[in-house]
This record gives C-alpha cells, sequence and structure tokens, in this order.
C-alpha cells in the first residue's frame, strides 16, 4: 500500500477521485471529464495509485452520490493533515449541514463560534480539500445566492440540485 493512495472512480457527472491516508481520506477533487484530469490534481497533491483497504468502499459511495442516491459520503473518515485551527474546525462543522439543504456562511460562522468572522469561514470554506466528503457546496450567501465555489457555480448548481437542495431553502 502506498503512502497516500490515489483513488479515481468514473461516475455519472464525471470522474472523482480520492487521495486516502492511513485515516481517511486527506484530499478529494470535484467531477473531472477525464480520468487523467482526476488523476493528475491527486498527484499534484503528493497521491499515488495504489491498493489501499477502502477503495471499493469510497469507489462506491461516489457511484451512488452521482447517480442522486443518499450516499452518506459526509460521513466517511477524513484526515484534515492541513490547515490552521480555525480551518480544520470550519470544515468539520461543514457536515453539520444536511443533505438537501443549505446554510449560510454567517451560520457557519457562528456555529463555528466565530459569529463576527463571516468572511475568514469563507475564506476557509473556499480553502476546503475534501469538498463533497465536507460538503462546502451547501454553503450559500445570506440571501440565498450561490457564490464562490472551486468547481464554478455551474457545479456547485448541479451539486445542490442532485441533493434536492435549493438556495430558497437556507436556514440561518
Amino acid at each position: 500500500m502506498v503512502d497516500l493512495a490515489a483513488i479515481v472512480t468514473e461516475t455519472a457527472m464525471g470522474w472523482a477521485g480520492v487521495a486516502l491516508g492511513r485515516g481517511g481520506i486527506r484530499y478529494a477533487t470535484l467531477f473531472h471529464r477525464t480520468e487523467d484530469a482526476a488523476l493528475g490534481e491527486l498527484r499534484a497533491f503528493g497521491a499515488r495509485p495504489g491498493a489501499h483497504p477502502s477503495s471499493t468502499a469510497v469507489s462506491t459511495l461516489l457511484v451512488a452520490y452521482a447517480a442522486g442516491e443518499p450516499a452518506p459520503i459526509e460521513e466517511y473518515p477524513v484526515e484534515l493533515t492541513t490547515g490552521s485551527e480555525l480551518q480544520r474546525k470550519t470544515w468539520l462543522a461543514l457536515r453539520a449541514i444536511p443533505r438537501g439543504e443549505t446554510r449560510s456562511y454567517g451560520w457557519l460562522a457562528r456555529h463555528v463560534g466565530e459569529p463576527d468572522a463571516p468572511r475568514a469561514i469563507g475564506a476557509a470554506v473556499g480553502a476546503n480539500p475534501i469538498p463533497l466528503w465536507l460538503p462546502c457546496h451547501r454553503v450559500v450567501a445570506s440571501d440565498g445566492s450561490l457564490h464562490g465555489f472551486g468547481g464554478g457555480l455551474a457545479m456547485k448548481s448541479a451539486l445542490l440540485e442532485l441533493e434536492g437542495a435549493l438556495p430558497r431553502r437556507l436556514v440561518g
């Protein structure tokens, strides 16, 4: 087993991948048009193709998620090895946003105990190394509009639609 295994899976939304360490996912891609693109992103992170005990489970979750099935990807173990304390706290708090719902940056700031720092929280969300698994796409502007997403707003909209979440279903 390699130290950081790159797992790439073809799904209904495209090719997606994760970098798996001993304790869980350390890095994840969004959906790419080609396997090479997803694998290239993982290689840039330092992952290499190789065996991992969780390969099948991760692939199964990705395929189910992209097909619109209620795959509990946000419950899968992650291994946060980068980021400040505030970033790590914010990334883990993303898991408190249920599938099919959205929350505002202000809500997230209050949730992590930093009510006066929504911009810092927004920056932390933007630096999320494990999208989908730590569902940053579920965070929207205070008026419910879509803002800022590394995969682009079309991807963010597609993910929210896949999950049955619409910006008007915003909570706090």
